[in-house]
């Protein structure tokens, strides 16, 4: 099962990656990377075990997520012991919501560290800090137990092979099977965790909840005698727009501009498409300039916020949950927190469109990065590397379990309410239960939502709709290290000068030029690396 993932791509802590030794990490001669290549290709996976103890209402497969009408009424207790060894453990990550109560006063995190038999010590910070505190960590050599690594981060395998602890005897094919709920996450993870020829990390597993389309307000279009739309190509999409705005009434149809959904509608590649071992990235692929006609011509005809440029991606989801915006382009996970946000009602309600192509039949879709982040133990753990690992299959516990609904849920009574076998999070519960916890390790996700058997039925209906007809990205698994330093930068330019060309600002033709640029500076430079690392990989 191939899986795409969102590659440790893109620069900002290249400081930090030449401070851990002094000089750059994976400096080294060609051969030194078709070697490291080919021995990562080497690298027998851990071997999938599937947990069969839960019986989903919505059954899934290889890519399609099992769905949940109800939480199951008896939920398994499915590990016996505390997977602690009774000493204090640290643990560095993201916050993707607001930073938490401090331990002392937080009766989640305190419950959570009787049931693991170790105090597990947190260091937070918000999304937009956590990249320059995790660079400030690895300069001054200050690495907790646990490290969540995130996208982005340069040189990873120099980074991982200096700092981080080999797995690989631990997790290698059958020996996995020590730890069930690390076994119960699919191979094709666990590619992303391999560098240096060896298994560095734990994954933490996205993929199809990731995967992005048009989520639509269904109660705003229902209320229009709008249900279940379904445009066959981009011109009755745009019509369909249109009835959905209505400025005057401080309404419009989009949040921003969908122009990965327009160029799905066209066919072009998830990041990089591989034909007969020749890359080509999606910005220089056949449809960019028609793409880009089409978000021009969204632009034009007023459907998408007039301040969407401006805005940050929080105003843009309170437009959407405020009725201001009919659609977001975003993923299943966006799906269900916004029911969590909700603050409309019972009558709220949320789809997701399907895409058609661009002048009629099937679009494609793009498959989600199949990991939110790779975690990491420090090679100067104290702790013995079965004690993290037992921790981490703890954190694996899939949906159906005991130890799931303590993870995502907290307490009965404090963090969350029975309706019927339901938990229903409490204030307490929301504010509680976000520390972190998802990014030590995690299962593949569940479709489901409590109280409204709808969410996960729909969910799993247009997951099963695009299954045969999703692209994956042929980059995951290979190493980049022009891309490691250089991918934000280049792509960063690359979305300016496209926010230009829709606002009108700037001509189409310009696209050519751009494309020209981000090749030169080094785009072209990223493909022959992706070039030879496939090569390197091919047949092993």
């Amino acid at each position: 099962m191939p899986v795409s993932r969102r590659s440790f791509l893109g620069g900002g802590l290249a400081a930090a990656a030449v401070a851990v030794t002094g000089t750059p990490l994976l400096a080294g001669c060609a051969s030194d990377k078709k070697n490291a290549a080919a021995a990562n290709a080497a690298v027998k996976l851990p071997t999938y075990t599937r947990y069969g103890e839960i019986t989903p209402d919505l059954p899934g497969t290889d890519v399609v997520l099992d769905g949940f009408l109800k939480y199951p009424a008896n939920p398994v207790k499915a590990i016996a012991e505390a997977p602690g060894d009774g000493k204090p453990i640290t643990f560095m990550t993201n916050i993707p919501g607001a930073i938490p109560p401090a331990v002392d006063k937080n009766q989640f995190w305190q419950e959570l560290n009787k049931r693991l038999g170790s105090e597990l010590q947190i260091s937070m910070a918000s999304n937009d800090e956590y990249k320059d505190k995790f660079a400030t960590r690895i300069a001054g050599g200050d690495l907790p137990d646990i490290l969540n690594i995130p996208p982005g981060t340069p040189q990873v395998p120099g980074l991982l092979k200096a700092k981080a602890t080999d797995l690989t005897e631990h997790l290698s094919g059958d020996a996995v099977k020590q730890y069930p709920f690390l076994a119960n996450i699919p191979a094709e993870y666990w590619k992303g965790c391999v560098f240096n020829g060896a298994i560095y990390g734990v994954p933490v597993p996205r993929g199809m909840s990731r995967t992005s389309l048009p989520l639509y307000r269904a109660d705003l279009l229902a209320a229009k005698g709008i249900k279940d739309p379904a445009p066959k190509n981009f011109q009755e999409f745009l019509d369909l727009c249109k009835e959905l705005t209505a400025p005057k009434e401080n309404r419009w149809a989009w949040t921003r501009v969908p122009t990965s959904y327009l160029r799905m509608m066209l066919g072009m590649p998830n990041q990089w498409k591989e034909e007969g071992g020749k890359f080509t990235s999606v910005y220089e692929a056949q449809g960019n300039e028609e793409a880009l006609e089409a978000a021009r011509s969204m632009v034009a005809a007023g459907v998408v916020n007039p301040d969407t440029f401006s805005a940050k991606a929080a105003q843009r989801k309170q437009w959407f949950n405020g009725g201001i915006a009919s659609f977001d382009y975003d993923s299943f996970v966006a799906w269900n927190q916004y029911y969590a946000d909700n603050t409309a009602g019972d009558a709220f309600a949320v789809d997701m469109l399907d895409v058609p192509g661009f002048d009629g039949g099937d679009g494609k879709v793009w498959m989600g990065a199949a990991l939110n982040n790779v975690t990491a133990f420090s090679k100067d753990s104290q702790h013995s590397v079965e004690t993290l690992l037992k921790v981490a299959n703890w954190m694996a516990a899939p949906f159906g379990t005991e130890e799931y609904l303590f993870r995502k849920y907290g307490l009965p009574g404090r963090h969350y309410a029975l309706e019927g076998t339901d938990p229903v999070p409490t204030k307490a519960g929301v504010v509680e239960t976000g520390i972190g916890l998802q990014y030590i390790s995690d299962s593949t996700l569940a479709l489901y939502w409590a109280g409204r058997p709808d969410v996960p039925q729909n969910q799993h209906k247009i997951q099963t709709a695009i299954e045969k007809r999703l692209v994956y990205d042929a980059s995951y698994g290979l190493y980049s290290d022009t891309a490691s330093k250089q991918w934000g930068q280049l792509t960063g330019a690359l979305t300016d000068l496209e926010n230009q060309i829709v606002q009108g600002k700037k001509p189409v033709s310009e696209w050519a030029a751009g494309v020209k640029t981000f090749l030169s500076s080094g785009g072209e430079k990223i493909r022959g690396e992706l070039e030879q690392a496939f090569a390197d990989t091919a047949g092993k």
